[in-house]
C-alpha cells in the first residue's frame, strides 16, 4: 500500500465530506467530477463482508454503521491492494434461504466446524505432548513426527516485521477479533520453549522458538527509512480517522439524532 493511495483517499473523503447537504450521492457525484469509477459491491452480510475485494473485518463494521441520512460515509479504509472510500447504497432485510438452496453450504460449514473443533482437541492434547516431551529431552521436530504432524519453519522476523507469507492465511501477525498475532505469541516464549495453544479460525498453532537473534546492524540500517516512513503514514492516518471522527459528530451535532428527547408527557424537569 502506498502513501500516495493513502493521501489521495484522505483528500477525496475530506472534500465528499464538506459536500452540502451530506446525501449517499454525493459519493458518485464527486468520484464522476474527479474522473473516477464507482463500483457497487454485490450483497454481502456483517460476518464475511464482500468476497469480490480484499479487506477485512473492518470493512463490513464500517459499511453496516452506515445510515442514508446520519452517516451515509465512512473513512478510508485499507484494504489488501487498495485504500476504499465507501458510501451507503441499501441494507437488504435478512431472510433465511429454503434448505433446498443452502443445503451445500450449510453441509460444508458443519463439515467445517466439526473439522476445526477437532483440530483444536488435537492441539491441546499436543501442547501437553510437547510440553512433557521437551522436559524429557526430545526435540520438537521428533515430538511432532510422532504425532505425524508437519512443521513449517519460518524465517527470522522482528516486531518490525510487517508481512510474513508462510503464516498470514493461518494467523495474524498483530492480533485481531480479540486473539493474540503471531509477534506476541513469539516474543512472549522463551527461547527453547513451546508457546500455549493458540487457538485461530481454522484450528490453532502452537510456535516453538529455536532462539532470540542479535540485531543485524546492516540490515536494520538499510530498513530503518522504509519503517520509519511506514510508521509516520500509519501516524497520518490514524490522525485522519480522528479528525474525520469529531467532523462527523461536529456537523452532526444539530440534526435530529443528536437532538435532546422530550421529557415524556405526565413528568416534569427541574434545573437546579
Amino acid at each position: 500500500m502506498t502513501r500516495a493511495a493513502h493521501k489521495q483517499a484522505n483528500a477525496f473523503a475530506t472534500e465528499l465530506f464538506d459536500k452540502k447537504p451530506t446525501a449517499p450521492e454525493n459519493l458518485a457525484t464527486l468520484a464522476k467530477d474527479k474522473g473516477l469509477t464507482v463500483k457497487t459491491t454485490a450483497p454481502f452480510d456483517r460476518k464475511d463482508g464482500p468476497t469480490e475485494i480484499k479487506v477485512n473485518d473492518n470493512f463490513a463494521k464500517a459499511a453496516f454503521a452506515l445510515t442514508p441520512t446520519e452517516e451515509p460515509f465512512a473513512a478510508p479504509i485499507a484494504g489488501d491492494d487498495a485504500v476504499y472510500v465507501i458510501g451507503f447504497n441499501k441494507r437488504i432485510s435478512s431472510e433465511i434461504p429454503p434448505l433446498e438452496q443452502i443445503r451445500d453450504r450449510v453441509t460444508a460449514d458443519y463439515k467445517y466446524d466439526q473439522a476445526r473443533s477437532m483440530a483444536r482437541q488435537a492441539g491441546q492434547a499436543l501442547y501437553l505432548a510437547l510440553t512433557n516431551g521437551l522436559t524429557e529431552g526430545k526435540s520438537f521436530s521428533n515430538i511432532c513426527a510422532e504425532a505425524k504432524l508437519q512443521v513449517t519453519a519460518l524465517p527470522p522476523f522482528s516486531l518490525s516485521t510487517r508481512t510474513l507469507p508462510e503464516v498470514e492465511d493461518h494467523i495474524s501477525l498483530n492480533g485481531a477479533g480479540g486473539r493474540g498475532g503471531l509477534k506476541e505469541l513469539a516474543f512472549g516464549t522463551p527461547p527453547g520453549k513451546v508457546s500455549v495453544f493458540q487457538p485461530t479460525s481454522e484450528g490453532g498453532v502452537i510456535l516453538f522458538v529455536k532462539a532470540k537473534l542479535p540485531i543485524d546492524q546492516t540490515k536494520m540500517s538499510g530498513e530503518l527509512p522504509g519503517f520509519v516512513d511506514y510508521v509516520r503514514q500509519t501516524r497520518q492516518n490514524e490522525a485522519f480517522q480522528e479528525w474525520f471522527r469529531k467532523q462527523v459528530e461536529r456537523n452532526m451535532r444539530d440534526t435530529p439524532l443528536f437532538a435532546p428527547k422530550p421529557a415524556p408527557a405526565g413528568t416534569r424537569t427541574v434545573k437546579s
